[in-house]
């Protein structure tokens, strides 16, 4: 081991990754494959075990911020980067928000956003347009509000829609709270964005409000919304 700490990855952890054998690593060799090297006075492993243990686990890692990170000794703006850069490739690896995936039901919708949402703390609010087969064309963040409350004008909802000659619409938004039960305002603003569908000829399918795990709240499940798409079915409301 060098005695500036800069050893980096050792053979042993190179090799099992080279072979595909990263899910039997613990988490902070994987942290140390990302960090690459130590620093000065420490190796890569005592590193990246400090950064773990600084967000307080995995699930902490995923909730860490690029500050959080830089206050830690060794890891500094361009590595903290590098760290939010591969976590936010995770999460949209995890997510179905990819062209040409199906969004066919409530459970879909969930599914596709919230590896996305899930650690927000504000409330995102997103659409994701689709074709008369309810693939997805694409998706567009339409606004970021506050901890409470998310403000939508319908014209700017729908601008993207009209845009990219969606056949349908579905909104999705993120409650910070966990809780995926819908407000009084999430209910004016569905049933604005219901009406403009409406008169634009591009249908709102489904609005779906993101919880914490796998709770969520589907307006098209709770039969608040006309079905207009053949082929988008509701699940049991959780």
């Amino acid at each position: 081991m060098s005695s500036n700490g800069n050893d980096g990855l050792n053979e042993d952890l190179r090799g099992r990754l080279a072979s595909g054998g990263a899910a039997a690593l613990a988490d902070h060799q994987l942290l140390a494959a990302l960090l690459v090297t130590g620093c000065a006075g420490r190796d890569i492993q005592s590193l990246s075990r400090e950064v773990m243990e600084s967000a307080g686990g995995v699930a902490g890692l995923a909730d860490i911020s690029h500050a959080e990170l830089c206050r830690i000794k060794g890891i500094g703006p361009a590595r903290a980067a590098a760290l939010m850069a591969a976590l936010e490739l995770g999460r949209r690896a995890l997510s179905g928000v990819v062209p040409g995936a199906r969004l066919g039901s409530s459970s879909d919708v969930h599914s596709a956003f919230w590896p996305l949402m899930a650690q927000e703390k504000i409330e995102v609010f997103s659409c994701a347009m689709v074709d008369a087969k309810l693939r997805l064309i694409r998706t567009e963040v339409i606004s970021r509000g506050t901890l409470t409350a998310s403000i939508v004008h319908p014209r700017e909802a729908f601008r993207p829609a009209v845009r990219n000659a969606a056949s349908g619409v579905i909104f999705a938004h993120n409650h910070p709270s966990g809780d995926p039960l819908p407000s009084d305002e999430d209910r004016r603003i569905t049933g604005r964005l219901e009406e403009v569908g409406q008169i634009l000829g591009i249908p709102m399918l489904d609005h779906v409000i993101i919880g914490a795990g796998c709770d969520y709240y589907s307006f098209a499940d709770a039969g608040d919304l006309e079905p207009h798409v053949p082929g988008y079915r509701g699940m049991v409301l959780r």
